[in-house]
């Protein structure tokens, strides 16, 4: 392993994830959280300063409801994009997730489905929640791929949930549960 890549969460062919540092938050990093052409995907399209970022970044460190993490090409160890688990409920054993790959140049290649695919091992594995769930926007064909692909299943679909530029657009909503991510892993 390179010499910079000492730590890693968990790691893919393409890809390792990582814990999220306070140094993740560059020029770049703002730029995937404000260029419409990269963001129209999340739900959080605000704008996003600095200190906005970085408020973010302190208040999810040692939350038991949000694990943030960057994104990592395996080869440079460059940092291409994030991926959240978020609205742990410890209780029900379910959780949120939401991914954006910043690196324009590394979407379309199968990363999104690679990174779903780690934080499905993070969740059922490591955390043992029992059921994951998100939503992509009606329009964002790749990211509906990748969640198929990764074997989420399309659950439903929640009408006008999506505002962009004065229209509303339909969420497709995803879920997978322990039971169905082991099946598919034999």
């Amino acid at each position: 392993m390179n010499s910079k890549n000492k730590f890693y969460f968990i790691k893919g062919n393409n890809v390792y994830l990582r814990p999220f540092k306070l140094k993740d938050i560059s020029k770049k990093y703002l730029n995937w959280l404000n260029n419409p052409e990269i963001n129209y995907g999340i739900e959080a399209r605000f704008p996003v300063s600095e200190i906005e970022a970085k408020n973010f970044f302190k208040e999810t460190q040692g939350l038991k409801s949000k694990i943030l993490f960057a994104i990592c090409d395996n080869k440079s160890n460059k940092h291409i994009g994030n991926c959240l688990i978020s609205n742990i409920d410890w209780i029900n054993r379910r959780c949120r997730y939401g991914r954006l790959i910043g690196e324009t140049n590394k979407r379309k290649k199968g990363i999104g489905t690679e990174v779903t695919k780690l934080i499905q091992e993070i969740v059922f594995n490591k955390l043992n929640l029992n059921t994951m769930f998100t939503g992509s926007n009606e329009t964002n064909i790749a990211s509906i791929k990748s969640n198929l692909n990764a074997g989420m299943k399309k659950e439903g679909v929640s009408r006008e949930a999506i505002y962009i530029n004065g229209k509303y657009y339909n969420q497709i909503n995803f879920a997978i549960t322990k039971k169905d991510f082991l099946k598919k892993r034999k």
